[in-house]
């Protein structure tokens, strides 16, 4: 016999894929959002839309980046747009490989509402 895989959600906070409930707990939050992305192009956006730029794991959703954010931040997100860049080479002697793959995912607020990054240093 196989079972059917698919996507149901039962509750706001609870999101399950084939029977199994993902959990995140703020540890595995922190290590699933990569690094923000901080740009020229991303700071325009953000001055003007209220919109994040984060890299994050390829493999999460519009739902769970959407639940990792505002348990994370405490932001209401209304909108996420996500893609995938084309993967660039890199060369080291004469082998060829490609760099890591990942999901960008640009997240955009309610009025009034803003990440902070926490760039400074606390430890000086």
């Amino acid at each position: 016999m196989t079972e059917k895989t698919d996507l149901s959600v039962k509750d706001k906070n609870e999101i399950k894929v084939s029977n199994v409930k993902k959990d995140f707990t703020i540890k595995s939050m922190i290590d699933l959002i990569k690094y923000p992305v901080i740009t020229e192009k991303t700071s325009v956006a953000l001055s003007r839309n209220r919109q994040y730029t984060f890299d994050v794991d390829k493999r999460l959703s519009k739902k769970e980046i959407k639940k990792i954010f505002e348990e994370l931040f405490n932001v209401n997100v209304v909108g996420i747009n996500t893609h995938i860049p084309p993967r660039k080479t890199v060369r080291v002697g004469m082998a060829r490989g490609f760099r890591p793959l990942y999901k960008r995912a640009i997240i955009t607020l309610q009025k009034n509402q803003s990440i902070n990054y926490n760039l400074s240093n606390s430890n000086k």
